[in-house]
């Protein structure tokens, strides 16, 4: 199942964990900085794994990767890298209406989620579900601890990448399921789920994290 793929491995790393990080390092510019290379890595992460894995349900391999070749981000994230390599600036009166635009992709992502959320009918907790809100707030922290000790990494690195590991599923996720009819109304539940839970989770990883990375 698509959906439940990208509600564990899509995480809300912007508009939920940039201010998170920005609370817990406030005094530390280390911990954000981690965070926004975590939200580059994301944002990548969704718009190509994230994106194949929920057009290519019900669609043959070719059929998958015209839809995924018609995704505009990817080209932008190209451009954006043959931008910066080249040191070229785009005018202002080009980069104003994109800045406006890009800002207001928040409200009408928010505004989807609600009306989907609407419509979400919770008289029980399905297996899919449960397992979902488990491997996202429970299993990734987890196996992100045990990586960070592998990798043998310390301090501000690794508070910020252990309480990065926790972040709620990202809206996208519903987003994409909506758009490619991809159970939508489970994809919903896993988001509106994860983000009010986080509440307990992430609290306590962000507390662990002061405890068990202390810098």
């Amino acid at each position: 199942m698509s959906w439940f793929k990208n509600s564990v491995v899509l995480i809300n790393s912007g508009n939920f964990g940039l201010p998170v990080s920005q609370l817990v390092f406030q005094h530390n510019p280390l911990g954000l900085s981690v965070q926004i290379v975590v939200m580059i890595f994301q944002n990548l992460l969704t718009y190509t794994y994230g994106l194949f894995n929920t057009v290519s349900v019900g669609r043959k391999g070719s059929q998958a990767i015209k839809i995924f070749l018609k995704n505009p981000v990817f080209y932008a994230f190209l451009l954006g890298i043959f931008l910066q390599a080249t040191s070229i600036k785009i005018p202002e009166f080009i980069w104003t209406p994109i800045e406006n635009t890009s800002n207001g992709f928040l409200v009408i992502a928010l505004i989807t989620l609600g009306a989907q959320s609407a419509f979400i009918k919770l008289h029980r907790l399905s297996a899919p579900l449960v397992l979902s809100l488990l491997g996202r707030l429970v299993l990734a922290p987890c196996i992100a601890f045990v990586t960070i000790l592998i990798l043998g990494l310390e301090g501000t690195i690794a508070q910020a990448l252990f309480i990065a590991s926790s972040f709620p599923t990202s809206r996208n996720s519903s987003l994409f399921a909506l758009e490619y009819g991809n159970h939508p109304e489970y994809a919903a539940q896993a988001v509106l789920l994860t983000t009010l839970c986080s509440m307990i989770t992430v609290t306590t990883v962000v507390y662990l994290s002061k405890i068990i990375f202390f810098y």
